[in-house]
């Protein structure tokens, strides 16, 4: 079986009719359930929906920020295979959709971060979505930075953790702000991340969940902002990096028409930070 990813493009939407065909599959029905594991290949395939059909088990999936929370099979046949797949080499790509009927949007490679085996009902699993380099700086930063909050409580602790995974409080304190991407508008909160404009390792504990020291992105306007490539001005209007070259943020959609939806004071003052800090000039 050939099995290859390389033509599909992570944020894009993809029927199982284009798939099967695509990998060479007789048809659409070889690829019906949850999780594939094509023969011959240390490749995983997760088929996640989150709003099933009536009729079928109601697994409790859902995405959020980026991570994936993910229900096994109820007869757990794949579910060694996935604890495994570190060990084993197996890749695990994950196809996503809010509703059943509809095209799944690819998502690319996911790496378990947790997971609880269980036996009387479906085990349990977290995935981390993107970069498995980028998941593991975000956990070297927490732990260089836990003296900063070591003191806090529980509650606070965790609340200040999360906010550096764009989870938590931090994280619904921007959908409750911004109801979809600062810029773009895009409602489909599973695409969005939570990224902090004054960067979490130069925040105070306060800054590090304060909503308004965030802006709600999709994935490439994210990672464009975190690196610096991107601002926003006193106005709200995107400045584009110089270091980020014209080819490159036409192939991106970067245009000097993208703003932000609104101008909080306090996020603007934040952003203040983010020019003078963290945009490349």
């Amino acid at each position: 079986m050939s099995v290859s990813f390389e033509s599909l493009t992570i944020g894009s939407d993809y029927e199982r009719p284009f798939l099967a065909d695509l990998w060479g599959y007789k048809g659409f029905q070889a690829i019906s359930r949850g999780v594939i594991t094509p023969s011959g290949t240390n490749i995983i395939i997760l088929f996640v929906t989150k709003e099933k059909q009536a009729t079928l088990t109601q697994y409790h999936d859902y995405i959020d920020g980026d991570l994936l929370y993910w229900e096994g099979e109820e007869q757990h046949s794949s579910d060694s295979r996935i604890l495994r797949a570190g060990s084993t080499g197996d890749t695990i790509h994950l196809f996503y959709r809010d509703v059943h009927h509809t095209p799944f949007t690819y998502y690319g490679e996911v790496f378990l971060k947790d997971h609880e085996v269980l036996t009387t009902e479906p085990s349990k699993f977290t995935f981390t979505i993107g970069s498995i380099d980028q998941t593991i700086d975000i956990l070297d930063e927490i732990e260089s930075h836990e003296h900063q909050f070591k003191s806090l409580d529980q509650t606070e602790r965790e609340a200040v953790v999360k906010s550096r995974i764009g989870q938590g409080a931090f994280r619904d304190g921007l959908i409750e702000l911004w109801g979809g991407c600062s810029v773009t508008g895009l409602t489909n909160l599973s695409l969005l991340r939570a990224s902090h404009i004054k960067p979490w390792r130069d925040s105070t504990n306060t800054e590090r969940i304060d909503p308004m020291n965030g802006l709600l992105l999709q994935p490439t306007l994210d990672h464009l902002f975190d690196a610096g490539f991107i601002t926003f001005d006193q106005n709200g209007t995107i400045q584009v990096s110089p270091k980020l070259s014209y080819a490159d943020a036409q192939t991106l959609h970067i245009s000097s028409g993208l703003r932000l939806r609104k101008l909080n004071p306090e996020t603007m003052q934040y952003l203040v930070y983010h020019r003078a800090k963290v945009y490349a000039n």
